[in-house]
C-alpha cells in the first residue's frame, strides 16, 4: 500500500477510535484570556490546545486534536488525545500568566497579556518539550523533540489545528515567494501539501482569516503542510516525517505563530499578506519570543 494511502487509513482508524484507552491527564479544561484571544487547554489531551477563540468567535474548535502526534514504525498514534498506540506521558507542566504561576484546576479562567504553558513529556520513542504562549494578538507554539535512541517513525505531525468547516478557501506562500490558493469542498482530500512560509484559511461568515506563520520553513515529508478537507473541520497538519529513521541523539525544533484578523472577502488575501510581512519584521526585531 502506498504511503499516502496508509496515512489516510491510519487517520480514519484513529478518528473511529478517537482517544480510546487511558488518558494522559485529568479531565480538566483551563482557559487563558488576553485582549484578543481565549485559548483553552485540556488535561486529558496531554495539556494541549482544546479550543481557540478570537474576539469571542471560535476559529479552532474542540472536535479534533491539536498539538503533536507520532506513529512509530509498525505502531499506532501516540500524542495529545490519541492513545491508540500508547499514552503520552506528561512529566511536568506549568502555566504562568504575566509571569505569575497559575494553577491548572478545572474550569479556571486566567486573564492577562501573556500566558505561557510549558510541558515536558515522553511520546513513545521521542521526548517532547512543548511551549504555548498566548499574547494580546498572537498564539505562539513551539515543539522540541529528541530521539534518545535510533528511532523509526511512520509519521510525525508537528502541529494540528482544527479550523472550522465553514472556511471556504485558503492561500499560502512558498519559500520562493510564489502564492498558492485553493478552495475547500469538504471532500475528505488533502489540500496544499507544500513546505510554506505561511498559510491561512478564510471564514466569510465571521470575516476572519487565521494565519499560521512559520519563523522557519519546516521541511516536511509525505503530505508536508496540508489541510485535511473534511465535513467536520478543515484541519491543518504539519507533516515532518514519513517512514523515516532518526539517528540516536537527533534533535528537532518546529515553531509557528497563529494570528487572526478580520477582513472582507474582497480584501482578505491582501490583509493576510500584509500580516505575514509584519510578522517577519517583528520576528527580525526580536519581538516574537517563545
Amino acid at each position: 500500500m502506498k504511503a499516502a494511502m496508509r496515512l489516510v487509513v491510519f487517520l480514519v482508524m484513529s478518528a473511529a477510535a478517537f482517544a480510546a484507552g487511558p488518558k494522559p491527564g485529568p479531565p480538566h479544561v483551563v482557559a487563558v484570556e488576553t485582549r484578543d484571544y481565549r485559548v483553552e487547554f485540556a488535561g486529558d489531551r496531554a495539556w494541549t490546545i482544546f479550543r481557540i477563540l478570537h474576539k469571542g468567535t471560535v476559529v479552532g474548535d474542540k472536535n479534533g486534536f491539536y498539538g503533536t502526534v507520532l506513529i512509530p514504525d509498525g505502531g499506532k498514534f501516540i500524542g495529545t488525545g490519541h492513545t491508540e498506540g500508547g499514552v503520552e506521558k506528561v512529566e511536568s507542566v506549568s502555566l504562568t500568566v504575566d509571569g505569575k504561576p497559575a494553577e491548572l484546576k478545572d474550569k479556571a479562567v486566567y486573564r492577562g497579556s501573556r500566558a505561557e504553558l510549558r510541558k515536558k513529556s515522553v511520546m513513545g520513542p521521542l521526548r517532547l518539550e512543548a511551549t504555548y504562549v498566548v499574547t494580546d494578538d498572537c498564539v505562539l507554539e513551539r515543539h522540541r523533540y529528541e530521539a534518545p535512541e535510533t528511532t523509526k517513525l511512520h509519521l510525525l505531525y508537528a502541529f494540528m489545528h482544527c479550523w472550522l468547516a465553514r472556511t471556504t478557501e485558503w492561500m499560502a506562500e512558498k519559500s520562493d515567494g510564489s502564492i498558492l490558493e485553493g478552495r475547500f469542498d469538504s471532500s475528505g482530500n488533502f489540500k496544499l501539501r507544500e513546505d510554506v512560509k505561511w498559510t491561512a484559511p478564510y471564514d466569510p461568515e465571521s470575516r476572519k482569516a487565521t494565519l499560521a506563520w512559520f519563523p522557519k520553513v519546516l521541511k516536511g515529508q509525505g503530505h508536508r503542510t496540508t489541510y485535511w478537507d473534511k465535513t467536520n473541520y478543515h484541519k491543518l497538519y504539519t507533516h515532518l516525517y514519513a517512514d523515516a529513521t532518526l539517528p540516536k541523539g537527533t534533535k528537532i525544533e518546529a515553531a509557528l505563530v497563529i494570528r487572526c484578523m478580520e477582513a472582507d472577502a474582497a480584501v482578505w488575501k491582501q490583509t493576510v499578506k500584509d500580516a505575514a510581512a509584519d510578522m517577519q519584521k517583528r520576528f527580525e526585531r526580536g519581538e516574537i519570543r517563545f
